[in-house]
């Protein structure tokens, strides 16, 4: 090994060192054990209620049409992202 012109006589660099030929083994592929699953959600009586009442306020109309412009694009401008980005930093969401 030679660092900064220093020799260091206890190990030999590489290149003078034989390679050593190490026997192969077999080594069995044993599957990795799959992960036991163990989350869980509840929801709340008054959450099935706001969700029940926010049903009726669905439009499939309106969906498509905001799906339909996002396919389109339309939402990527420079001016949207600047909307987003002024909204995220006033609301504190970031």
């Amino acid at each position: 090994m030679r660092i900064n012109g220093y020799i260091d006589s206890l190990r030999p660099t590489p290149s003078s060192t034989p390679a050593v030929q190490r026997p192969t083994q077999d080594v069995p592929q044993v599957p990795a054990p799959k992960p036991v699953k163990s989350d869980s959600v509840q929801i709340s009586d008054e959450a099935r209620r706001l969700n029940a009442e926010r049903k009726d306020s669905f439009d499939p109309e309106r969906v498509a049409e905001l799906r339909q412009k996002v396919l389109s694009g339309a939402y990527n401008t420079l001016d949207v992202v600047d909307q987003v980005a002024r909204r995220i930093l006033t609301r504190g969401d970031l």
